[in-house]
């Protein structure tokens, strides 16, 4: 694979996952100098990224903190020699507290729980293995997906989870997922706000019931200047603002789009062209993809190794090039085992997604 590196795009066979360097570092700029000046971490999101070396470059800039959706993800930010991990979902079943053990006995790791049972399988699995596990209380608050309701339900959890051999409670997740694409800010700061009051209210609570809440975790990219600097929360998780994608794009333009899918052209008609990549290595989870500096070139359908591009008239011939933003960058992501960090139209570096296509 090195051999890639210091190769022209015009040299590169297609498909590849492109993720344009100089990008990722404005856009990681910008969101970690807005959390230095709000007073608030900033902990991103690998379920948006996949890749440990990614994880390392986002480190080395000033990001040392990470969450994850899944047990694999957090094994391999481990791996990459993160340190301070927070699996933002709850891990359920005896095969995966094995391995949560181990690596809660490499790095400071934590999860969310929503259910009590959960909360006494995790306390079962620490003790037995002599180790400690920091763990979250998720509040629903909106997204009606996982977590507690705000409040008591919370308090009572929290309580569990602090008298609970083996386990720490550390604080609250309150997640907004259903906000991030929200198209008209004023409603979705609105209603951001309204969330984060329980969220906090439920801190307070939690406070007067005699237990310290270190860490309120909540937002996304999406929402990311709402939850920055409000009171009593601590820290943001955002992922998307890393590579981000056409969609998300629309909701949030100051940061760039630094994945793309480098394609090639193989057929030519009137009014259309096709690219040898299609659903199989271009997400559509969100919408259809963009060609990437050609507003006026339309990705009308995608099949399985086929997208078709409208326009009239034709700009290209086979053999040619494009670009390709797709509608969700995490998904993506998922569907490629190595991506091309490029800098100015050049391969600077050829890094393993090691966390993609797997669900465990």
């Amino acid at each position: 694979m090195s051999t890639l590196i210091g190769q022209p795009l015009d040299a590169l066979d297609t498909p590849q996952l492109l993720l344009d360097l100089d990008i990722i570092d404005a856009n990681l700029k910008r969101m970690f100098d807005a959390g230095k000046e709000r007073g608030v971490n900033v902990r991103t999101h690998m379920k948006s990224l996949k890749c440990g070396s990614l994880a390392q470059y986002i480190k080395a800039r000033g990001g040392a903190t990470f969450l994850c959706a899944k047990l694999n993800e957090a094994e391999v930010l481990a791996d990459a020699g993160i340190d301070d991990i927070l699996i933002a979902n709850q891990v359920v079943g005896p095969q995966k507290m094995q391995r949560l053990a181990k690596l809660a006995k490499r790095v400071t790791l934590r999860v969310c729980v929503d259910q009590a049972g959960n909360v006494d399988q995790l306390s079962r699995a620490m003790k037995d293995a002599g180790a400690t596990l920091g763990v979250l209380v998720e509040v629903d608050i909106g997204m009606a997906r996982c977590g507690v309701p705000p409040g008591d339900a919370a308090v009572a959890l929290a309580q569990r989870i602090h008298k609970s051999p083996g386990l720490r409670f550390d604080g609250l997740q309150g997640y907004d997922g259903h906000l991030q694409l929200l198209a008209d800010p004023a409603e979705k700061k609105a209603k951001c706000l309204e969330g984060l009051e329980q969220l906090t209210g439920t801190r307070r609570l939690i406070e007067k019931a005699g237990m310290p809440v270190a860490i309120v975790t909540g937002a996304g990219t999406g929402t990311w200047e709402f939850v920055a600097g409000y009171p009593g929360v601590t820290e943001i998780q955002p992922g998307s603002f890393v590579l981000m994608d056409c969609i998300y794009h629309n909701v949030r333009p100051e940061f760039g789009c630094a994945l793309a899918i480098l394609a090639g052209v193989i057929s030519v008609r009137p009014k259309w062209y096709t690219l040898d990549a299609g659903s199989k290595a271009i997400s559509k989870d969100f919408g259809s993809p963009c060609i990437k500096g050609k507003p006026e070139e339309k990705a009308t359908r995608l099949s399985e190794e086929h997208t078709k591009v409208e326009c009239e008239p034709v700009p290209v011939k086979v053999g040619d090039r494009r670009e390709v933003i797709p509608a969700h960058c995490c998904a993506t992501m998922n569907l490629h085992r190595q991506c091309l960090g490029v800098r100015k139209g050049k391969v600077e570096t050829v890094w393993p997604i090691e966390a993609s296509g797997r669900y465990d």
